[in-house]
């Protein structure tokens, strides 16, 4: 029996889906991979409107 979503802390979950989207299992790739989304600047609620209307008229 596994851990439930609800227990699972947030590095679990992020790792669950770096291994459902078959990423490299290095322990140094994950960490680039970790380090990269840490140090991502946060968007604003209109950046991310506005990059949703550009995935939008890209399609």
């Amino acid at each position: 029996m596994g851990i439930s979503e609800k227990s699972k802390s947030q590095l679990d979950k992020f790792k669950d889906a770096a291994r459902d989207l078959k990423t490299d299992n290095s322990d140094k790739a994950f960490e680039a991979i970790v380090d990269k989304i840490a140090h991502a600047p946060k968007l604003t609620n209109e950046q991310i409107k506005e990059l949703l209307r550009r995935q939008r008229m890209g399609r």
